[in-house]
């Protein structure tokens, strides 16, 4: 190859990638442009605002749907590959009284609490009667409220296996479950 016919190569090369970045900067400008358009004419509508505020902030997103098409096409883990933080019984209580929506615990002063079912994290918070909470939407669909908690050791929107230690309570832990809304018997699943 001699040096004008490498040069004339180099200079093909430079235009073919100066059209494809051309190309890439112009899409990118007309779905940003069109993203902007969408969300100021939905803004502006306001049929398209309540629409907005019915589905998206006040409706309760099901996690566990999620969860569900995860495992069918992706696959989840196999008891080998799971390795539990704690060889203790999930939930180890000396008494129990219902209280509020759900039941009062009596533990141990610095009680590790483990997750009664695999599921995503989607509050983290103070909750009235039941102070610091973590409300873990489970992979059956089930809500299940921690209340009392300390040493929170996870994040909103993790994803904690069965098993796993979400932080501590000294002496009362407060366990609510709903569905859909609907307090559910906690009998069920303690």
């Amino acid at each position: 190859m001699t040096i004008e016919e490498y040069k004339n190569k180099k200079k093909g090369q430079t235009i073919s990638n100066n059209k494809y970045l051309s190309g890439l900067v112009k899409r990118t400008m007309i779905c940003f442009f069109l993203v902007i358009s969408i969300i100021v004419i939905s803004l502006l509508n306001e049929t398209s605002r309540e629409y907005i505020k019915k589905y998206l902030l006040e409706t309760n997103f099901e996690f566990s749907k999620i969860n569900g098409i995860y495992d069918k096409f992706i696959g989840s883990f196999t008891e080998e590959e799971i390795q539990p933080v704690s060889n203790n019984e999930l939930l180890t209580y000396s008494e129990k009284e219902e209280y509020k929506d759900g039941v009062k615990l009596t533990v141990d002063e610095n009680y590790n609490i483990n997750l009664l079912e695999s599921g995503i994290v989607v509050f983290i918070g103070e909750k009235e009667g039941y102070g610091n909470t973590v409300i873990v939407q489970q992979s059956n669909g089930i809500d299940a409220w921690y209340g009392n908690v300390s040493n929170i050791n996870v994040k909103i929107y993790d994803y904690i296996e069965k098993g796993n230690i979400i932080g501590n309570a000294n002496n009362t832990l407060y366990l609510v479950f709903q569905k859909n809304g609907e307090n559910l018997n906690y009998e069920d699943y303690i």
